[in-house]
């Protein structure tokens, strides 16, 4: 059995900001022992330093488009069920969040990346209309996304000629 390699695979970590952060509140949370060990205190802090932003990175969700599968964290879902990608700006990533979003939707979204993607899902028994993720190269996913399905229709009519 061979591994099957992503056509598109993106790790959504945070951004330097939100490592920062995390790099400061491990720090501080180690200073809150100075008035008990000096050695103590400066030993958590670096310590916690390198633990949160760790944490932060090994969590981080993936997002994948595979062959015959999308997966965006804990969500796996068949190339075929899905619709035309719909790459989001800031500013429709903002307004599908905001004015216009939909409680059914499944999201994927990370505040620190700013773009992303919405795909419809075509399947009638399916409740879910659409993912929305959050991705740094909407356009690449678009575009493996496409290539999956291209070559899932291609598979579909091959395997029915025989």
């Amino acid at each position: 059995m061979t591994a099957m390699i992503p056509l598109f695979h993106e790790r959504l970590h945070p951004g330097p900001f939100v490592t920062l952060i995390a790099v400061i509140f491990g720090v501080l949370l180690g200073a809150i022992l100075m008035p008990l060990s000096e050695i103590a205190s400066v030993v958590t802090a670096v310590a916690l330093g390198v633990l949160f932003p760790a944490i932060l990175f090994a969590a981080s969700p993936v997002v994948e488009v595979r062959e015959d599968v999308v997966v965006a964290g804990p969500a796996r879902i068949e190339i075929d069920v899905l619709g035309e990608p719909r790459i989001l700006s800031k500013d429709d990533f903002t307004t599908i969040l905001g004015p216009e979003i939909r409680p059914l939707d499944f999201r994927l979204v990370r505040g620190w990346i700013s773009t992303g993607v919405e795909v419809p899902v075509v399947d009638p028994k399916d409740p879910t209309p659409a993912l929305v993720l959050s991705l740094r190269n909407p356009e690449d996913f678009a575009l493996a996304l496409k290539a999956a399905q291209k070559e899932g229709v291609r598979e579909g009519e091959s395997s029915r000629t025989r």
